[in-house]
């Protein structure tokens, strides 16, 4: 097995950023993708030592350039096990086509519970390969990482003031909880969301 490179971003624009600028940078090839759970994506290289060094201090760069706190790691395995490849897609690979956009995704409609295309501004669809009821509080961490906390709170006003509920169930800093939850009507639950959401960014950007 080549050298293995990885960078992991917050977000998928500054993966899709950062796997772009390594392919660009050097004779690398995109071997995996993973979404790491919490907003967070893995991206992996694979190549000649010398090029996967090189691929992913750009790729790196390229993130930092954006923002660089949403660069969580990069690392370069010169020489990996063998026994590595198990835990790798195999080496395939994956082309710049397979990479995810952000254009991709939607939310499946169900019932009286449809969560139609929200555009934002770059004409982005937030889309989310799952049903209404899978969706979580890691998913509106993506949602709010990824498009931003204006498009997260309109995301969050289509949903059912029972499915706010259950999600306001799994925040355990917002200023309700138990049977307060239960009977809050959706201004109330958008608006401790929005208290949540606004503190969460404020310390992404310390």
């Amino acid at each position: 097995m080549q050298a293995l490179g990885l960078i992991e971003t917050r977000g998928l624009t500054v993966a899709i950023e950062s796997a772009d600028a390594m392919l660009k940078a050097a004779e690398v090839t995109l071997i995996e993708k993973t979404y790491v759970g919490g907003g967070l994506v893995s991206i992996a290289v694979t190549g000649e030592v010398s090029a996967v060094i090189a691929a992913v201090e750009a790729g790196a760069g390229a993130v930092r350039q954006i923002n660089s706190a949403l660069l969580i790691s990069q690392h370069v395995i010169p020489r990996p096990d063998k026994e590595l490849e198990g835990l790798i897609v195999s080496v395939n690979q994956l082309g710049n086509s397979d990479l995810p956009t952000t254009d991709s995704i939607k939310v499946e409609p169900e019932e009286e519970a449809v969560v139609g295309d929200i555009i934002v501004e770059e004409k982005n669809t937030i889309s989310l390969d799952m049903s209404v009821e899978e969706i979580e509080k890691k998913t509106i961490d993506y949602i709010v990482l990824e498009y931003g906390l204006q498009e997260a709170l309109e995301f969050l006003g289509s949903l059912k003031v029972t499915k706010l509920r259950n999600l306001a169930r799994e925040y355990k800093e917002i200023g309700i909880s138990g049977r307060v939850i239960s009977k809050a009507d959706k201004k109330k639950l958008l608006a401790e969301l929005t208290q949540y959401y606004n503190h969460f960014n404020n310390k992404l950007l310390d």
